[in-house]
């Protein structure tokens, strides 16, 4: 709980006083590090935390209404304290399934989050194609490496890099296709987001022992299905 408390009030002073945040956030993520090697007895529940905690921050600028913002930053501590809790537990047993859970939550949370953030900045700055899709890339390859070794998948480390590449490489050419479309920063998010989960769900199916033919055709109908009904509800804006 002192740890989700720590994390609203680095929010809440990026949100308020954003212009001397930079400090007070690094200041964070060192206590946050050395916190959660001591509460989970492993590193790499860091990583998700940290990603969850920058793309939060940079989320923030781009939410006009102040009363959402702030809803935002409740939202995002809720998850930031179900990632602990899960860390918690899983750093007492490693198998335990609803730790697995919040931690894959907070995993996607954080992708949402940088993949939503990332793509406003990209339009507000309106700089290449190429430079969004590098970023998306190098956010998506420690996050799915992560959950990799979170959900326990039996991969050998060279299998873990490839498919953390492999994923990388689908969100890179997914964010190129829907540069050109003509939605805003929240739709993009939430559509590489999909992209994202659907691969990872396949990949972890199969690891699991889990995959089968119906498993398969769902996947694929939730791609098609959700990314359908969230383009065809989403606002569209005129391309420049």
């Amino acid at each position: 709980m002192f740890l989700t408390l720590l994390y609203f009030g680095a929010l809440w002073m990026a949100f308020s006083y954003p212009a001397n945040f930079l400090w007070n956030g690094i200041i964070f993520l060192l206590v946050l590090l050395i916190s959660i090697k001591w509460i989970s007895r492993k590193y790499f529940h860091f990583i998700i935390l940290a990603f969850l905690f920058v793309g939060s921050v940079l989320l923030l600028p781009l939410i006009d209404s102040p009363s959402q913002a702030k809803a935002f930053l409740v939202l995002s501590a809720g998850v930031f304290y179900l990632a602990v809790l899960g860390a918690y537990r899983l750093g007492k047993y490693e198998k335990d399934l609803t730790a697995k859970a919040m931690s894959n939550l907070a995993a996607l949370s954080a992708l949402f989050c940088w993949f939503t953030a990332g793509y406003g900045w990209y339009l507000n700055i309106a700089s290449p194609a190429w430079i969004i899709m590098i970023l998306f890339a190098i956010i998506t390859f420690p996050i799915a490496y992560a959950l990799f070794i979170v959900n326990e998948l039996k991969m050998n480390r060279s299998q873990r890099v490839f498919y953390g590449v492999f994923l990388s490489y689908l969100i890179a050419v997914s964010i190129w296709f829907q540069s050109s479309w003509p939605f805003g920063y929240l739709t993009t998010g939430v559509a590489a987001l999909i992209i994202f989960y659907s691969g990872w769900e396949i990949i972890r199916n199969y690891f699991l022992d889990k995959m089968t033919a119906k498993r398969l055709a769902f996947n694929i109908l939730f791609l098609a299905g959700t990314a359908s009904l969230i383009l065809l509800s989403a606002k569209w804006y005129p391309a420049v």
